[in-house]
């Protein structure tokens, strides 16, 4: 009986350590399209990332990740690396350059209309 006990306690213990290694966290990143949207959320898909939603309209992404693989300035330079600003750093001119026009949001002119999906017409250009 009390072998059963400490079975059942250290599988709650366990559940409530695993619980508590994941953290959540939303952040601003520049972005204007469609294809922004699936580029920074495409970024994302890495190991110990269990998930990244990316909100054109708000702007924001919000990642839920295992804090013992990620931190906030690790989720930001993820970002960046591909070309988009976040509301802590700024991408490099370089990385920024290697975005299509369509989604250099630092000179919104290059966008006609920011709320359409290029994906169908610009797959190579990722």
């Amino acid at each position: 009986m009390m072998n059963r006990f400490l079975l059942l306690a250290a599988v709650a213990l366990t559940a409530v350590s695993a619980q508590a290694q994941k953290a959540e966290l939303t952040f601003g990143v520049s972005g204007l399209c469609g294809m922004c949207e699936n580029r920074i959320e495409a970024a994302f898909d890495q190991k110990g990332i269990v998930a990244a939603d990316y909100n054109l309209e708000t702007k924001e992404l919000h990642v839920v990740y295992k804090a013992k693989k990620w931190n906030e300035e690790s989720l930001h330079k993820l970002a960046t690396a591909i070309g988009h600003d976040t509301e802590k750093h700024k991408a490099t001119d370089e990385a920024y350059a290697n975005i299509h026009g369509c989604c250099k949001y630092r000179d919104h002119q290059s966008c006609s209309g920011h709320d359409h999906d290029h994906d169908h017409d610009h797959d190579d250009h990722r």
